[in-house]
């Protein structure tokens, strides 16, 4: 049985007045299953009672006929224990992209999902209240020239801005950011939490090195796993529930990640 651990982060913001609040983040899934239809996962989400479940991308596999359902019937359950938000990971973009070559079954997927209550965030953002707090996330999905192989394009703040508006002065933001690649730029731009995957914690973990490949092969790269800080803004880089293609994980557990936010 696939197994997985629980990492705790907390982080403080003086845009929060009065309450604190738990994220419950969700990255990477892949169609994995932890317990029977991951019951497993669900019994944990269950447990911790999150104010929100915050999805970083890929709960999808993004293959020829490879089916949605094991991310639908996540999904389905999920919403009854705290509101989804959903950010795009590069397997949900490139399936609803290409339904020539994936089929309209995500397409149908989004549909349902968002039925059921969940927020879709594609380069489009939603504001909340949690116990009288003011939250806005933002989902980033950046066109797929950023993903390619052995190639760094520059992400730049005016891209950011074009694409999800400009950071929140007032209420507490929340990035999905897929890829944890551009984590320079996230800091940067201003939120206050972004929440990245991507890297899979970079399949194998060395003591003082940290994750050892990125899925575009660069070599120990930046921002592979946990909880990093600039000027008070974080950004929080999960190992991810799931693998796909080279299913690979040396000293690096898969994460569910739960994130407590305090008033400074």
């Amino acid at each position: 049985m696939k197994k997985f651990k629980t990492v705790k982060y907390t982080i403080s913001s003086h845009k929060l007045q009065n309450h604190s609040f738990t994220i419950a983040m969700i990255s990477d899934l892949h169609n994995v299953e932890l317990g029977k239809k991951n019951e497993n996962l669900l019994e944990v989400l269950q447990e911790t009672k999150p104010d929100i479940i915050c999805i970083a991308g890929d709960l999808v596999l993004g293959k020829k006929e490879k089916s949605v359902k094991i991310a639908y019937d996540f999904i389905k359950k999920a919403v009854r224990i705290a509101p989804v938000y959903y950010g795009l990971g590069n397997h949900e973009q490139r399936m609803k992209k290409y339904p020539q070559v994936y089929g309209e079954e995500y397409r149908i997927f989004e549909k349902r999902i968002q039925k059921l209550g969940v927020t879709m965030l594609e380069n489009s953002s939603s504001s909340l209240k949690i116990k009288g707090e003011k939250i806005q996330i933002s989902g980033l999905a950046l066109p797929e020239e950023y993903y390619k192989k052995r190639k760094k394009v520059e992400l730049s703040i005016k891209t950011m801005n074009r694409l999800v508006g400009k950071a929140s002065k007032e209420k507490f933001h929340i990035l999905l950011a897929h890829t944890p690649k551009y984590g320079d730029t996230y800091l940067e731009w201003g939120g206050d939490l972004t929440l990245s995957g991507h890297y899979h914690g970079g399949m194998m973990r060395l003591p003082f090195l940290g994750g050892v490949i990125s899925p575009d092969f660069r070599l120990f790269p930046n921002y592979c796993r946990g909880d990093f800080e600039k000027e008070k803004h974080h950004l929080i880089v999960s190992a991810g529930l799931g693998e796909h293609t080279l299913p690979i994980r040396i000293f690096n557990p898969r994460e569910l990640v739960l994130i407590t936010c305090v008033p400074e």
